[in-house]
C-alpha cells in the first residue's frame, strides 16, 4: 500500500490555469465561510436580544400587573378614607381642636424653656406651671388676634415672666 507522500507524488501536475481555478475556489469558499461565520454571530446575538426582549416584556407585564394592585389598593383606601370623613364630622372636629391644644401646649413649652435658657435659671415645677399657664393664655389670645403660634417668640412673652 503507498503512502500519500508516495500518492502525492504520483499526482500529476496541474496547469498554470487550473491552479488559478483552485485557488480562486479555495478563496470562494473561504469568504463563504467567513460570511457563514458572521452570520451565524449575527444570529446568535439576534436570539440573545431576542431572549432579552422577551424577559423585559415579561418584566414589564409584571410590573404593570404589580402597579394595578396598587391601584386598587389606594383607590380603596382613598374611599375607605371618604367614608371615614363623612361618617363622623364630630370625629375630626374633636381631632382638629385636639390637634390646636397640642400645638399650643407645645409652643408655651419651647417659649418657656428658650426663656429659661436665655436666663440661665433652673426650672421649678410650680413656677413652670403657673409660668405656662399665662402663656398659654396670651398664645390663645394672639392667634385670636390672626397672628399664626409659630410667630409668637420668646420676647412676646418675656413681660408675663417677670
Amino acid at each position: 500500500m503507498k503512502t500519500l507522500t508516495e500518492a502525492g507524488a504520483a499526482w500529476p501536475e496541474l496547469e498554470a490555469s487550473e491552479r488559478g481555478i483552485w485557488k480562486s475556489t479555495i478563496a470562494a469558499a473561504s469568504q463563504a465561510l467567513g460570511a457563514a461565520s458572521r452570520v451565524q454571530q449575527a444570529v446568535g446575538q439576534t436570539l440573545k436580544l431576542q431572549r432579552k426582549i422577551r424577559d423585559l416584556r415579561d418584566e414589564l407585564h409584571k410590573m404593570e400587573a404589580e402597579r394595578d394592585v396598587y391601584r386598587e389598593l389606594h383607590a380603596r383606601t382613598v374611599d375607605e378614607l371618604h367614608q371615614a370623613v363623612d361618617r363622623s364630622p364630630a370625629e375630626i372636629k374633636r381631632l382638629r381642636a385636639e390637634t390646636e391644644a397640642l400645638q399650643i401646649r407645645h409652643r408655651a413649652y419651647k417659649l418657656l424653656v428658650q426663656h429659661y435658657a436665655r436666663l440661665g435659671v433652673s426650672i421649678d415645677p410650680t413656677v413652670f406651671s403657673e409660668q405656662r399657664s399665662r402663656v398659654q393664655q396670651h398664645i390663645l389670645f394672639q392667634r385670636r388676634k390672626g397672628i399664626p403660634v409659630s410667630q409668637i417668640t420668646v420676647d412676646d412673652i418675656a413681660f408675663l415672666l417677670r
